[in-house]
């Protein structure tokens, strides 16, 4: 694979995840971009091929301090599992 088709792929991948991040609504009302860090994170994760437990320990660190965000008022483990579905199931 180039590297365009790397950026390509990296692009499509962020916008698919991008979509589920925001489909959270963990704050109403904010920019499609607002998450784009955590996305970010998580992608770079998954590249990796980082385990999922890693992943959930990112989400949790960056809604509570990125975000400011309370533990209660999110599920890591749930947006963790509905990642790992959209990445374990999507076309390669």
């Amino acid at each position: 694979m180039d590297k365009s088709e790397i950026r390509r792929k990296y692009d499509s991948d962020f916008s698919e995840l991008r979509k589920i991040i925001n489909s959270w609504s963990l704050i109403p009302g904010s920019p499609n971009d607002e998450f784009d860090s955590l996305n970010n994170k998580i992608l770079s994760q998954l590249n990796k091929n980082q385990d999922f437990e890693k992943i959930d320990r990112i989400i949790q660190s960056e809604l509570i301090v990125h975000y400011g965000l309370f533990d209660n008022e999110f599920d890591s483990k749930n947006l963790t599992e509905e990642i790992k579905n959209w990445w374990n199931f999507k076309p390669k």
